[in-house]
């Protein structure tokens, strides 16, 4: 028998292979038979016939047989549909484009396609990453699960760790080509914390080495900066320069580099880049520059997310948290027996224009009012949206559906709308797990006094936070499978109706309302004067759940908080630009320099010294009269930048591109002329990549060095004096200007 914690899976031509864990620090490997199903529907049977006797799909199959399914969430009953079992579980996509072509525009619909084969067996045999099993016969696989995916309190066992660094020879502010020859490489080992450099005189002893090591070491995680997009594609290509085959994984098979680089893709109104993974069978390959979890909630978020969303390692890693929630989703489907479409199939249902006006209004918002405010209370709602699709019973097939044509669930403000009284969404399901998970987990984090249990706790959270968030975007996503504009536009009709209770409830316990977005609201009571207690605002947190059915939080009482105008009209409020001080002296920014990713961190830093400062204030005047001090601190980071005592490093603008370096029109912006810099030396960005680039001429319009990568400074790099010492006044304005205070000093040229 072997029992230990499922690790990795994934599947290899008709089998899976899986590798686990177990508590004496040793891994094993297990191979058993399965292969990936794709699924055929059609209305006629008699096709069927056609695609199995075909010799081209009869190449890919295994086994074929024809079983009931549902074909989409809004069916009543079941449909026979063919299953077809491949002889490569990794060959789907081809198989069903194959299909495809057999036929006209309509005729077949097919499923399941693009669905990870170990997702599809962690679904059909009910198991998740990191689950502690026992296995008592390792011919013939099965799955004694002695773990439950609920569990908040679930044991894991001890990995071991490295961080890899590759450092190619170049010279200074040259840019890394596969061309360069091995400088050195640094593994840091987390577990004894010592850090292994190879340098040697020549590369096929460094890759010797580096083999090594890695066995020696026998890691589980390994870490890289940039592995998916320059250290691993960079090491194969200089080992086959070499004729040396590089394994770093636990099988012993030669990394092979991806064929594509990587895809650009939009997502929330931004384009991102994502390089192709680099994976090390039996290893868990971690790029953090291409890993959002990672970077939010480290290793104990990501553990968290791949047991809830079962998801392998690798691939929950690198995806974005939208496919996690999809995978959740693709979870419940297949325990209700429901088809997972290849190409979305439900539409929207038809509205005349009148109608329309009236649903696609969005979430809630209110304009702020633009000046500083003091004894003002924040109450947000606690994951408003994932609770009001939950509790409210909202999803693709619940909005509008064909059996309750006389439902008395209707949603507010939308005449026409109406919900299922029958049955529970497919949605509502999925998020159960992820809203009671969180919130234990803040409840533990809140109540154990163990620092190390906090910080695993509120990385759990983190996590879990992030799949709830997107969750409602995800309905009215035209990509996702089980998305339809019905139900965002139904959470969007709760949501305003819940915040006009939340306002008028507000309102009649006699407090202002200031601002509101979405589910948050700021107040003040209309009598400034009156002396309020923590009761004060608990009670009307407390007729506000009363009012509405839904928990809300006291986020805090600041002693003031400035409401910040638009940079390009000072009269207009931005709803996401604020920023202020609670009572307990803890500052909240939003929008502003300091929490801004693009901002040099010269300035963000320089300004957070300013809030600091201002933190310690309780009212306006206090504010006032500290401003001679925030003049010396002005004056003191002037003198620095001035006498160019700034490193570069701390200069540098940070900006994720929006198109490929050939397509942007206007080439003589400080960003266009950094992306035609890097371009000249070698280096092309692709929508989504990030740029770092330094000021170093910015008013000579013309001219084709107004900035310059931080990937070719060196040295002899200067920056522009008066371009930074102009943006440092206003980065200060950003904070002082809400209270009338203007700087006296300007920036020299």
């Amino acid at each position: 028998m072997i029992s230990g914690w499922l690790f990795d899976a994934y599947a290899k031509n008709n089998k899976m292979v899986f590798w686990i864990k177990q508590k004496n620090g040793k891994t094993t490997r297990l191979e058993g038979e399965w292969s990936h199903p794709i699924y055929v529907a059609a209305d006629d049977k008699s096709l069927f016939k056609t695609i199995i006797e075909n010799e081209i799909i009869s190449g890919f199959v295994s086994s074929h047989q024809v079983l009931p399914k549902y074909e989409s969430l809004t069916d009543s009953s079941e449909s026979l549909v063919l299953q077809l079992r491949l002889k490569d579980s990794n060959k789907a996509v081809k198989l069903a484009s194959e299909i495809e072509k057999m036929f006209r525009f309509g005729q077949i619909r097919i499923y399941n396609v693009d669905v990870l084969p170990a997702q599809t067996y962690f679904y059909e045999q009910d198991i998740f990453p990191l689950a502690y099993c026992q296995i008592y016969d390792k011919s013939s696989i099965k799955w004694n699960i002695k773990d439950d995916v609920w569990s908040t309190d679930y044991e894991l066992p001890i990995f071991s760790n490295v961080h890899l660094r590759v450092f190619p020879k170049i010279d200074e502010g040259k840019i890394p080509r596969y061309t360069d020859r091995i400088g050195h490489i640094e593994i840091q080992n987390y577990m004894t914390g010592e850090t292994v450099e190879i340098e040697e005189e020549s590369e096929a002893d460094i890759f010797g080495r580096l083999m090594k090591e890695i066995a020696d070491i026998n890691p589980d995680f390994m870490l890289t900066d940039d592995g998916d997009s320059f250290t691993f594609p960079y090491l194969i290509e200089r080992a086959n320069h070499n004729s040396i085959n590089l394994e770093l994984g636990k099988e012993k098979s030669p990394l092979i580099k991806p064929r594509k680089e990587g895809t650009s893709y939009f997502s929330y109104g931004r384009i991102f880049f994502k390089p192709s993974t680099i994976k090390l069978p039996g290893r868990i390959h971690i790029d953090t520059d291409n890993s959002f979890i990672i970077a939010e909630s480290g290793l104990q978020g990501l553990y968290e997310l791949a047991r809830i969303c079962r998801m392998p390692f690798h691939t929950a890693s690198r995806a974005s948290i939208g496919k996690c929630m999809s995978s959740l989703q693709f979870y419940y489907a297949t325990k209700q027996n429901v088809l997972i479409p290849w190409k979305p199939t439900l539409s929207e249902h038809p509205k005349n224009l009148e109608e329309l006006i009236i649903a696609d209004r969005g979430g809630m918002i209110l304009e702020p009012r633009i000046r500083v405010h003091e004894k003002v209370a924040e109450l947000d709602f606690v994951s408003l949206y994932p609770s009001i699709m939950q509790k409210m019973n909202i999803s693709a097939e619940t909005v509008l559906c064909r059996c309750c044509l006389d439902s008395k669930l209707r949603v507010p403000q939308l005449d026409s709308y109406y919900r299922c009284e029958k049955r529970r969404g497919l949605v509502p399901k999925a998020l159960e797990i992820l809203l009671t998970k969180r919130k234990i987990y803040k409840k533990l984090r809140n109540s154990v006094s163990d620092i190390k249990l906090k910080k695993i706790y509120d990385s759990r959270q983190t996590a879990l936070k992030w799949v709830l968030v997107t969750s409602f975007g995800y309905l009215g996503f035209n990509n996702a499978k089980f998305g339809r504009i019905d139900a965002h536009i139904a959470v969007c009709a709760f949501d305003r109706e819940i915040l006009i209770r939340t306002m008028r409830t507000a309102e009649w316990n006699e407090f202002e309302v200031l601002h509101a977005i979405v589910d948050s609201i700021w107040v003040q009571k209309k009598d400034r004067h009156t002396n309020l207690s923590q009761n004060n605002y608990e009670r009307l947190k407390d007729e506000i759940e009363t009012e509405t059915g839904f928990d809300i939080s006291l986020e805090g009482v600041y002693k003031w908080i400035a409401f910040v105008p638009s940079k390009d009209n000072d009269i207009v409020g931005v709803p996401n630009r604020y920023f202020g001080v609670f009572e307990d002296g803890t500052l909240k920014l939003r929008g502003i320099e300091a929490r801004r990713h693009d901002c040099p961190v010269f300035f963000s830093n320089y300004q957070q010294i300013i809030l600091n400062m201002l933190a310690e204030t309780d009212t306006v005047n206090d504010v006032i009269t500290m401003f001679p001090k925030i003049q010396d601190v002005f004056g003191k980071h002037l003198k620095l930048l001035k006498e160019r005592r700034v490193s570069l490093n701390e200069l540098v603008f940070t900006k994720r591109t929006s198109k490929n370096y050939d397509e942007y029109q206007d080439r003589n912006t400080v960003e266009n002329n950094a992306i035609l810099n890097l371009h000249g030396k070698g280096k092309s960005l692709r929508a989504g990549e990030i740029l770092k680039y330094i000021i170093i001429d910015y008013y000579r319009s013309n001219s084709k060095k107004r900035s310059i990568p931080i990937e070719l400074a060196n040295s002899r790099t200067k920056y522009d004096v008066k371009r930074y010492c102009e943006i440092l006044k206003e980065v200060t304005s950003t904070v002082t200007g809400p209270f009338g205070l203007m700087l006296k000093n300007e920036p020299a040229m």
